[in-house]
């Protein structure tokens, strides 16, 4: 790589660890906060060079790529696959607009090698973004997954100029396409068996392996089968045929003996993942029933080792509680003998996160919570949903949970001015108008108003490496990417009772309230009950990112009588008028300011004392 593109990686590693949250590690609070605050002003540096590397180094060469030599080609190419590789993933935009010219350059050049290769790894980075949609409706993340399956598909229908293209490697980037054209949401799990199934028909072809011996056919088919093992559906609503049962069966036969195999000649423990494919296949078949099932699932899990943070251990321990999950939700009647072991479940996972080494930098960690998020069962007398997402925030985007907690502040403030004036501001909220007693009402709204800061933002989990680990500012494609945080937030949100009522919240927050701008469009304020704490929220929200939260991916910087004073403009359009009345009052833009500033302090403290052990 060229040393700029070395300096460039070594600025993104940085500002993960710069960004991620840190134990006190001896200190007393105040430098606790004092280093959070240095290491914040380092990321933004090296955000900044890093945005001046681009703009000298990598863009430059991406507008010139076709006077660009053999050599700097190789290069850029290295220097991609530093952006994204195996379960380290950096910079997936940077990656993706990368291989993007280069694919570009390849189709110009007619170069059919090359147009594989790139339509190849344009697949892998638009399949590393769906895999951040996880909760989304099949409707709202289609887009993405079929510019993921298009590249995977367009590079495997080279298959018909096989024996024009004799370079091996080529020829492998087309079978691997094959394979990949099944990653990713499928409308039907038929439609997914089938394309898995006709994928090893090929692959087991004799004339292709005679054609190409040097290809490793037998990982290949492997991995294949591994794909269709993992395409069980675990959901009524998506149920599987007894040709798709039959097909799976194989795949997940062949797969569970090969881990058997290969774990008692390394002498290693019962493999997880294969072994819950088999007794899932083994409940499907009618061979076992529910209940073994998951009392199988149970052992699998209790077996996973706490101390192992190995792919396999990581499996058990929070990816399989995430199918268990579902499940029962699927079947809640199977819940209320299973309260205590669920809760012991959910304990284990929280001490085996909170001790899993480097965890900011390992993607398959963060898909597997996110799938546990998506599927969490809410009990009594167990952690809510609403402290678990919270402590997700917590571990994962400190940077979110700090902003968060200062706009649960600020809001505070608007409610109860708006309070004073009007005591039933806020009694189109059922919940809130069902309170008769003038104080407690007021106590509810403000304790509401907090946690609706708090919460607002939780959608943004799925985008960790937009929000909380970004080295550069944002691409305009990353920009639509961060938009959909607000309906992730909505979709987990509105499914759980300790967090329904902060779904609209997270929804709506960056609506217009005149509706001529901002998203999503589904929100539509005056359909809304909730619309006046949508309103102090997203006036909230606006002041902070603009001010503090925003400015390392957006480039934007105010001061906070800026952003007043732009908010104020704006009354009416972008903001309820009602509330740039109030903040056009300086004692009341300096209130809001404070609250701003004091949030931020608790939340750094929240963090403090987490780290140090204390229980929050």
């Amino acid at each position: 790589m060229r040393p700029y593109q070395e300096e460039y990686i070594a600025n993104l590693k940085d500002i993960v660890m710069l960004t991620a949250r840190k134990k006190p590690a001896g200190q007393d609070f105040e430098e606790y906060v004092k280093g959070l605050l240095q290491n914040r002003l380092q990321a933004e540096q090296k955000v900044k060079r890093n945005m001046e590397l681009l703009r000298e180094g990598v863009f430059p060469l991406l507008d010139r790529l076709f006077e660009a030599g053999a050599e700097e080609l190789r290069e850029l190419q290295e220097f991609a696959g530093n952006l994204l590789s195996g379960t380290q993933e950096l910079d997936v935009g940077l990656f993706c607009q990368i291989h993007q010219a280069l694919l570009s350059l390849a189709r110009s050049q007619r170069d059919q090698a090359g147009i594989i290769r790139e339509l190849y790894w344009m697949g892998i980075g638009r399949n590393s973004i769906c895999n951040k949609l996880i909760g989304l409706d099949s409707a709202k993340s289609e887009k993405y997954v079929f510019q993921m399956r298009l590249c995977f598909t367009e590079a495997a229908a080279y298959l018909k100029y096989y024996d024009a293209l004799e370079d091996a490697e080529t020829r492998g980037y087309i079978f691997r396409s094959r394979a990949n054209m099944a990653l990713g949401k499928f409308r039907s799990v038929s439609d997914k068996i089938r394309l898995l199934k006709q994928t090893l028909q090929i692959m087991q072809d004799k004339e292709y392996q005679e054609k190409t011996p040097q290809l490793p056919w037998e990982r290949y088919i492997y991995m294949t089968h591994q794909l269709m093992a993992s395409s069980i559906s675990y959901d009524r609503e998506n149920t599987m045929t007894p040709q798709d049962i039959t097909a799976l069966m194989e795949s997940v036969y062949i797969v569970y003996q090969r881990r058997l195999q290969e774990a008692e000649k390394n002498g290693e423990p019962k493999p997880i993942r294969s072994a819950f494919h088999y007794y899932a296949m083994e409940y499907y078949c009618g061979l076992n029933t529910l209940d073994e099932l998951l009392t199988n699932m149970e052992k699998l899990m209790d077996a996973a080792d706490l101390s192992d943070f190995s792919g396999e251990s990581m499996y058990g321990i929070i990816s399989i509680p995430a199918f268990y999950c579902q499940y029962l939700q699927e079947f809640p009647e199977k819940i209320p003998e299973r309260k205590e072991y669920i809760d012991t479940l959910y304990q284990r996972i929280s001490y085996y996160v909170d001790r899993f080494p480097d965890a900011n930098e390992n993607e398959s960690l963060f898909l597997y919570l996110r799938q546990l998020s998506y599927t969490f069962v809410e009990m009594e007398n167990s952690i809510s949903y609403k402290k678990f997402l919270q402590r997700m925030q917590m571990r994962f985007a400190p940077e979110v949970f700090v902003h968060s907690h200062a706009v649960g502040n600020a809001a505070q403030v608007l409610c109860r001015i708006l309070l004073e004036e009007e005591p039933a501001f806020f009694d189109d909220m059922e919940h809130i108008r069902r309170i008769r007693d003038r104080e407690e009402k007021k106590k509810a709204v403000l304790e509401y108003a907090r946690e609706c800061g708090i919460l607002h933002d939780v959608g943004k989990i799925n985008f960790m490496n937009l929000y909380s680990r970004t080295g550069r500012q944002w691409f305009e494609e990353e920009y639509e990417m961060a938009h959909m945080h607000t309906m992730v937030g909505e979709a987990c949100l509105k499914t759980r009772e300790s967090t329904r009522d902060f779904a609209p919240i997270a929804q709506g927050h960056h609506r217009w309230y005149d509706g001529s701008g901002g998203y999503p469009d589904e929100y539509i304020r005056l359909s809304c009950p909730y619309r006046q704490m949508v309103d102090v929220i997203g006036l909230a929200d606006w002041l902070d990112n603009v001010t503090e939260a925003d400015r390392l991916y957006t480039g934007i910087e105010k001061n906070f009588d800026e952003a007043v004073a732009s908010a104020v403009e704006m009354g009416g359009r972008r903001f309820s008028p009602l509330l740039t009345a109030r903040l056009s009052d300086k004692k009341v833009a300096q209130e809001i300011c404070k609250a701003l500033a004091e949030g931020r302090r608790e939340a750094y403290y929240q963090l403090f004392t987490a780290g140090k052990g204390r229980a929050l």
